[in-house]
């Protein structure tokens, strides 16, 4: 039986949606491949151009489920961790995760589709513009950013010091529509670049891309020229390769409460010259909880004489009071409580619930179905920071890091030579790809506010990163090890601040406005 025409157009524009889906991927997993990202919408375009609303939805889940099936196959291994599940229910569980979060792409391909309704021809030329802001805004569980999948492109990624990300997704939306509208010009078909609007849309977007990867190539040559000039303050970081428990686990064999593997890695530390200690976001410490454990850690931190930054559940107040917050703790070099920094964006479904305030009973539930890995946890509202010789380390607690506001905020709100410090426990994802797509989203925090950044990962790899993006020092994967580095920063009488740290919002707010100004525009232009 032969095949009918409809049939293979529809398996073509399918294999395109799963083509898009994994170029889309493959970047986030080996930053190395990062040029596929700036064409991997050209054949799901292709695919949709002409067709149904219905059409666009169904090559728009198809490629989004492509994408994060190969983006983020750690899920089913999360769950596992997480759950103890057996295979096929933790496999269940990732691909709801998949159907749920492939519905930002399905929902950009549809309101494209909509923009295309008001705009015809020229509808190509607000893709990037719809890419960005549902990259930047659709709500997902685990963010992913297509700038974020950029980190070893260096020259792309120095315009997000005045956009943030956000900027660096309209580019690559931009390259997509380009290079679309080639490919239909080949095929015999409108391309949104007839007539003079057309082409000139088509020249102003060629000219934004030059001068952003212009401006990238010179910025990657002043950062690193300027870094050279900085003081630098020698950095220990510690990775612990710990494996993750929902539960509060017993101390390791030879080890206890007081004196736990981090420890042990500190002493080596300071004696290679650390000025500053930092543990990665790990086990439960007891530090708030267990009586003997705040003395005996002024007293091993007195010894070494460096300051300790290190993770840990706090608990405040009893019953109808009660709160308990994830916190980085601050130790001076005498082993005093010098400082504490409350995590502010808790992971939903893991630390808080959504609408659990004005559904109370939505908690029990959690509880019930999540067991020890819900916490329910108070979010903080202090910014702070903790000075260490000439440098302010900026704290922020694993995901934060996915959320340029609030990074750039915190940075902002430090008084002078700040330094970004983000402790992780990436233990939950198994020998995944998933912790250098955690590194690799950092890096974009360190450049867009221009300031040198340590990121310390239970299981690895740890990175340092300077303002430029470059890559400084980074640890082996899977290993318990130690390692100091001098991290460069800001000196005092150079104080800096990016354009993104100090409106982190402009951009994502004012671009998608002017868009829609366009698109409305071009509807009553049309009539």
């Amino acid at each position: 039986m032969r095949e009918s025409p409809g049939s293979r157009g529809l398996s073509w524009q399918a294999l395109g949606a799963v083509a898009t889906g994994v170029m889309l991927a493959i970047p986030y997993n080996y930053a190395g491949f990062y040029p596929l990202t700036w064409v991997a919408f050209v054949p799901l375009l292709v695919a949709v151009h002409g067709r149904s609303a219905r059409t666009h939805y169904g090559l728009g889940l198809l490629s989004g489920i492509s994408m994060y099936l190969v983006a983020t196959p750690w899920m089913v291994e999360f769950l596992q961790v997480l759950k103890d599940y057996a295979f096929i229910p933790a496999l269940a569980g990732a691909l709801l995760f998949w159907l749920l979060t492939a519905q930002l792409q399905a929902f950009l391909m549809l309101s494209w589709r909509w923009a295309q309704r008001l705009s015809g021809q020229y509808a190509l030329w607000f893709f990037p513009v719809l890419v960005m802001a549902f990259f930047g805004c659709f709500p997902v569980l685990f963010p992913l950013q297509l700038g974020e999948s950029q980190s070893a492109f260096l020259p792309a990624i120095q315009g997000a010091a005045f956009t943030g990300v956000y900027g660096l997704d309209l580019m690559i939306g931009i390259s997509n529509a380009l290079v679309t509208a080639g490919v239909l010009r080949v095929m015999g078909r409108h391309t949104g670049i007839e007539g003079r609007y057309g082409k000139a849309v088509a020249m102003a977007g060629v000219a934004a891309l030059a001068a952003w990867l212009g401006y990238g190539w010179w910025a990657v040559d002043h950062w690193d020229r300027q870094v050279g000039t900085w003081p630098t303050l020698a950095v220990g970081l510690v990775q612990s390769n710990e494996t993750p428990s929902a539960s509060v686990p017993d101390p390791e064999p030879g080890y206890g409460r007081a004196w736990p593997p981090e420890m042990a890695l500190s002493g080596k530390l300071a004696a290679a010259g650390a000025e500053v200690i930092l543990w990665p976001e790990t086990r439960y410490k007891g530090y708030f909880e267990v009586d003997h454990v705040p003395a005996a850690f002024q007293r091993h931190v007195a010894r070494l004489g460096v300051p300790l930054v290190f993770h840990d559940a706090e608990q405040q107040g009893r019953r109808a009071d009660f709160r308990e917050y994830n916190s980085s703790v601050f130790l001076d070099a005498r082993g005093e409580l010098a400082g504490r920094y409350r995590k502010h964006r808790l992971v939903a479904f893991g630390e808080t619930l959504p609408l659990s305030r004005e559904f109370p009973w939505l908690v029990g539930w959690a509880s019930d179905y999540l067991g020890d890995f819900f916490a329910n946890l108070t979010p903080g509202s202090e910014r702070v920071s903790f000075p260490v010789g000439g440098a302010r380390l900026v704290p922020a607690i694993c995901y934060e890091s996915a959320f340029p506001g609030h990074v750039a905020r915190s940075v902002s709100a430090t008084p002078d030579s700040p330094l970004l410090v983000v402790l992780s426990n990436n233990g939950w994802f198994g020998d995944s790809r998933q912790p250098w797509q955690h590194a690799g989203a950092t890096v974009l925090r360190a450049v867009e506010n221009r300031v040198s950044l340590v990121h310390v990962i239970n299981n690895g790899p740890s990175t340092v990163v300077s303002p430029s993006g470059r890559l400084l020092a980074a640890t082996p994967f899977r290993e318990r090890i130690g390692m100091v580095a001098d991290v460069p920063y800001t000196p005092a009488r150079k104080a800096f601040r990016s354009w993104f740290t100090q409106w982190p919002e402009w951009f994502a707010v004012i671009f998608p406005a002017l868009g829609l100004v366009a698109l409305v525009a071009v509807r009553f232009r049309r009539r």
